[in-house]
């Protein structure tokens, strides 16, 4: 028979069970009133994060009431093993609606009086507004606790989810990111003592931050921090193997108020690289001078959506590619430029031999691809299973000026290959610019 967490008691129902965390939680309030809902994404008894100590703020914790009341409090006791530290989060419910039925069927929403009960079970889910520190990952107990007794209402499991070193690739995919981390900071410090540990990754290491104290995550040997005072102790292993985790900004974000980031790119900078780009492509550049400037800023392959980005890989023996980007869709692009002065349509609006000449060449590597798989992709030091599809990008050429040729040049087909103008590429990065106005 299973052993039973303590306090757990069959002979008895809590009116409180504790149904996990969802990812996302929307109140969807449209047409009539009785047709709103939540939508709830993701619910699960398991959360991840790349570093511990972790913060649960903003969490969205999901529970089931049995007959809620206006005014109830509840206050929920985490519990792992003994080396685990409890913590505890307090819920009230301050409020609640009710739908009252008028004449003609209509529907009035008003506010629940103090002592209103809603038969039956209730579903609520709200987020977490206040701190609450969780030392390190485990399996812990849920308990509804009273002044007189415990009842067990469920299990979480606050997972750390290490991440290996990142490689060249992954690293220029990283810089890629306009709203990307430089470096990442995490100080935790004894509120009694005052004893502290700090530590920092990034892109590239800072002598400035290190002789401040602070230490590269990747280099740190103990296993445990331990306080002077010896009040506060966590393993030092989730920031070791996970905090580099967090400059790649699609992984999920900690909230935690010990963890600070220096973003890459500020909105001068990111303009600038468009000013020069702009230069660039304006003055009729060789290749190998977009093939450099474009290597030196990886922005422009942002809207890829990079996890790794390559350079000048070699596809089997023959030949290379530009550019490779592995995107999130497990997608490998392999990327061909021209030049930016290649014209792309004749005037009868048929693609030109040079245009055509770069797509023959891209529909080759993907033949390759297709037909060597596993030798092609062991070239480019990337596994069978990171890749669900190959695809081509030809990048060449501007924005025709005649409107029925750019009109025609969007609706033409492809196959497996997408066409961009050095203007698309431009343009994906200055719309980038207007969000970082807003961040």
């Amino acid at each position: 028979m299973e052993e039973q967490p303590p306090g757990f008691d069959s002979a008895t129902v809590p009116r409180l069970a504790f149904l996990g965390f969802c990812d996302r939680l929307a109140d969807i309030r449209k047409g009539h009133p009785l047709l709103w809902h939540k939508n709830l994404l993701g619910l699960s008894v398991v959360r991840a994060s790349h570093v511990f100590p972790l913060n649960l703020k903003d969490q969205k914790l999901v529970i089931a009431v049995y007959k809620p009341c206006v005014g109830d409090n509840f206050k929920l006791r985490f519990r792992g093993s003994e080396s685990l530290l409890p913590f505890e989060i307090d819920l009230s419910i301050a409020g609640m609606t009710q739908h009252l039925s008028g004449e003609n069927s209509a529907i009035t929403e008003v506010p629940a009086a103090v002592g209103s009960v809603v038969p039956g079970w209730v579903l609520i889910a709200n987020e977490i507004s206040t701190d609450v520190m969780v030392n390190e990952p485990g399996d812990y107990h849920v308990f509804l606790c009273s002044a007189s007794s415990e009842e067990y209402v469920g299990t979480v499991v606050l997972a750390h989810a290490a991440v290996p070193p990142f490689g060249a690739d992954e690293l220029a995919a990283i810089k890629s990111d306009p709203l990307g981390a430089k470096y990442v900071r995490m100080k935790i410090a004894c509120k009694f003592c005052g004893d502290s540990l700090q530590a920092y990754t990034g892109i590239e290491r800072v002598d400035r931050l290190e002789k401040d104290g602070w230490r590269w995550s990747q280099e740190i040997q103990a296993e445990r921090f331990v306080c002077t005072c010896r009040k506060m102790s966590f393993s030092l292993i989730p920031i070791r193997t996970g905090l580099h985790g967090l400059l790649r900004r699609n992984l999920s974000l900690s909230t935690n108020p010990v963890v600070s980031t220096i973003r890459q790119y500020e909105q001068f900078a990111l303009e600038e690289s468009c000013r020069r780009f702009m230069e660039l492509i304006r003055s009729n550049p060789r290749e190998e001078d977009v093939q450099n400037f474009l290597e030196a800023n990886t922005i422009f392959f942002y809207p890829f959506l990079p996890e790794k980005l390559m350079f000048k890989k070699p596809v089997l023996t023959k030949y290379f590619v530009d550019f490779a980007v592995l995107n999130n869709r497990q997608e490998l692009l392999l990327i061909e430029i021209e030049k930016p002065g290649l014209r792309l349509l004749k005037k009868d609006g048929g693609i030109t031999a040079d245009l055509e000449h770069a797509l023959d060449q891209v529909r080759h590597w993907i033949q390759v691809f297709n037909d060597h798989r596993v030798a092609a992709l062991d070239a480019f030091n990337l596994k069978i299973e990171e890749v669900a599809k190959v695809r081509g990008v030809v990048i060449a050429g501007r924005k025709p000026n005649d409107e029925n040729h750019a009109r025609l040049l969007r609706s033409i087909s492809w196959g497996d290959i997408e066409v961009f103008t050095y203007d698309d590429i431009l343009r994906g990065v200055t719309d980038i610019i207007k969000h970082v106005a807003n961040v």
